[in-house]
């Protein structure tokens, strides 16, 4: 009897009362405006709000945050608020659920809602600015947008509007920045979209703000005269001696006086005065809209407008202040009478007759970045074009794969892995791609398989002999050299040997080091393995296998122990490049000789550990990796014609090449004069060579 009573299941009462969120979010505001049951107080201006600590909490992680760091408070000063009734509308919502804002008061609500994270309320008033954007007001929503979102929609509609924005009072009212440019090719300049030399010139600009104070006075007040460079950076000409300056007309030479006049030096003490605000006792714990919110250290461009011949303006922000930048190109001519020759161990050196444009070493387009971010991938060279597969970006490894067109400068897609894949190698042998090893970021990858470029698909063929990841992988002979690696947490010695036409794996002599994340290539016959690591400790040894002798051999030493580097033959020897010393990430080179060893090369322009390193068509690419901050999605070159890496399409890959023939052979002379305005007021000079980066 009593089993079955305790089987019996009671009913159970369910009851929901309909709109009972909203009574209670009712009651709490009413208790609210009462100044009942308040358990803090805000402090806007000098109103004061009472609050309840749990509801605002619940509707915005700000003040969570703000509550857990100072439980005790009792009361919270919100500082930098121009006024108390913009908060109001946002503390209505957090307790109603209800935005109710006058459409002149939408942005600074938004920009409240923003730094509170109240990010319904944000979206909101997102939404509605960008329904009502004119060419009128969109600077000014602009200047307050935060959301990335929303900050390209308008970007986009300034773009498309930019003739109607440029005529409207706001634009008159910006910072104009001017800017003469010389040393700029015409065929140069119009190979490339004007939005490239507008993110040079907001490089310099980034150069020569005051950061702390964001004023932009010193841009302002006179034309800035820069010179583009033979590596497409440029050059104040008040940065250069008086010595290189002396010889160029007297504008050049004037704006650089003037400049020298405009350097007010610090007071030797160091000490600066500061201005109070004379609220003295008042303690003003959180701050709205901080001195340095995001927005506010914004650099970027926002859009472009050529105006006339040689003459373009963009709209940029420049620290989170937006300003009008104007830059005009000077044709390229030379000062009478110049006839000193160049001098190579000058810091700067300034030709004196016109720079052929044959000499330029790129474009002014940079290099397309990949779709996204790759460290530890596979870079192979297919048909004479770069293909990048796998890899992981940040925590993921990658099934994707792409492509680099160097006709159109674009990354195009490929087909998918069979598998994911990262910490691993690739190699070529028969036309296709094989991919050896690595890991899917849980175990390491057994599966072999390679590209097939006419089916266009990846293609699994089978088990490698032992499961490693950041092992190396070479060709050599037809057949696939699989080196070293890393099983577990254990550095491996072992080497195995593939053979694409018989699908068999064998076993060749191990190395003498155990090592994993080592360089890897054949070079006149043998298998060069260089570097790497061994139980995290980097090594600067470099194993030569000999095919024929069947055995590892010492090679010279590195001058840096790193692993993850990258490396290939060019220029008829041996280039290692990027990788990690084991505390930081690298952007030496190193480059074999018959005599001496390695000897250093040019460095890359940043540091990329985890590198992809080939050759393709006379250039040595290196191309992602990881710089110490970020994984990298872009790419670089270095050619058998220059002696720095370069990160722009080059010349003879852009659609100026047509031009540069037509030039050569005089064909271009005509176009050259009509070019050419004799009644510029600068006379310009070539573009400036630059030595060891300077």
């Amino acid at each position: 009897m009593e089993s079955e009573t305790a089987n019996v299941t009671r009913a159970s009462l369910t009851y929901e009362k309909i709109g009972y969120e909203k009574t209670i979010l009712a009651s709490l505001c009413k208790l609210r405006k009462e100044k009942q049951l308040c358990d803090t107080c805000l402090v806007v201006g000098a109103h004061e709000y009472p609050v309840h600590r749990a509801v605002l909490a619940s509707a915005s992680p700000f003040f969570m945050h703000m509550f857990e760091k100072k439980e005790k408070e009792a009361t919270f000063v919100l500082k930098d608020m121009d006024d108390h009734h913009n908060f109001e509308y946002l503390l209505d919502y957090m307790y109603t659920g209800r935005l109710e804002v006058p459409e002149e008061r939408v942005k600074p609500v938004y920009k409240i809602a923003t730094f509170l994270k109240v990010a319904d309320a944000a979206i909101a008033c997102c939404s509605f600015l960008t329904a009502s954007l004119t060419s009128d007001n969109c600077l000014g929503i602009r200047m307050y947008a935060e959301d990335e979102k929303l900050k390209l929609t308008i970007d986009d509609f300034i773009q498309n509007n930019i003739k109607a924005v440029t005529s409207s009072k706001k634009f008159y009212g910006l910072p104009q920045i001017p800017v003469e440019i010389t040393g700029a090719d015409q065929d140069l300049l119009e190979s490339s979209d004007e939005k490239h030399m507008f993110q040079l010139v907001l490089a310099w600009c980034r150069e020569n703000i005051d950061l702390n104070k964001s004023r932009l006075e010193d841009l302002t007040e006179q034309v800035n005269v820069l010179n583009l460079n033979t590596d497409n950076s440029l050059t104040d000409f008040k940065d250069l001696s008086d010595e290189v300056v002396k010889d160029q007309d007297g504008i050049v030479q004037d704006y650089k006086k003037s400049k020298k006049k405009m350097h007010t030096p610090k007071p030797k003490d160091g000490t600066e005065k500061h201005i109070t605000n004379g609220s003295v006792g008042q303690v003003r714990k959180f701050s709205i809209i901080p001195s340095g919110p995001v927005a506010r250290k914004e650099w970027s461009i926002i859009a472009t407008h050529q105006m006339k011949d040689k003459s373009y303006m963009a709209l940029a922000m420049l620290n989170g202040v937006m300003a009008a930048i104007s830059v005009h190109y000077r044709a390229p001519s030379v000062r009478s009478g110049s006839t000193s020759p160049d001098e190579p161990d000058s810091p700067v050196n300034i030709a004196v007759t016109p720079t052929k444009f044959f000499d330029s070493r790129s474009s002014l387009t940079p290099l397309a970045v990949m779709s996204t971010a790759r460290c530890a991938f596979g870079l192979e060279v297919l048909d004479g074009q770069l293909v990048a597969c796998g890899g992981y970006d940040r925590s993921e490894c990658l099934r994707t794969s792409e492509m680099f067109d160097s006709n159109s400068n674009k990354w195009i897609p490929l087909a998918d892995m069979t598998v994911q894949r990262g910490r691993f190698s690739v190699a070529s042998v028969g036309g296709v791609i094989y991919a050896v090893g690595g890991s899917d970021g849980l175990r390491e990858q057994g599966e072999l398989e390679y590209y097939d470029p006419d089916k266009k698909i990846w293609i699994a063929r089978g088990d490698v002999r032992n499961a490693k990841v950041s092992q190396g992988l070479t060709s050599l002979n037809g057949k696939l050299y699989c080196i070293g690696g890393c099983l577990g947490q254990k550095s491996s010695n072992e080497c195995h040997v593939y053979d694409p036409s018989t699908n068999e794996w064998d076993t060749i002599a191990p190395l003498n080091i155990a090592r994993y994340q080592a360089a890897v290539c054949n070079f006149m016959g043998k298998i060069y393995v260089i570097g790497g690591t061994d139980a995290w400790i980097c090594l600067n040894s470099v194993e030569i296998y000999d095919p024929e002798l069947k055995k590892w051999q010492l090679g010279p030493q590195l001058n840096i122990a790193r692993r993850g580097a990258g490396c290939d033959v060019f220029n008829g020897t041996v280039y290692l490049t990027g990788g990690s010393d084991g505390s930081q990430s690298l952007k030496s080179t190193e480059i074999l000789t018959p005599d001496r060893g390695w000897v250093m090369g040019p460095s890359l322009s940043i540091p990329r550990a985890n590198v992809g390193v080939v050759t393709c068509v006379d250039r040595l690419f290196a191309v992602g990796g990881f710089s110490g901050k970020k994984f990298l999605d872009s790419m670089e070159f270095l050619s058998d014609i220059h002696e720095e890496w370069c990160c722009y399409l080059p010349v003879e890959n852009s659609v100026i090449a047509e031009k540069m023939a037509k030039r050569k052979s005089g064909a271009g002379s005509k176009n050259l004069d009509q070019n050419c305005n004799c009644d510029e007021t600068l006379t310009t000079i070539p573009r400036m060579k630059t030595v060891n980066g300077h």
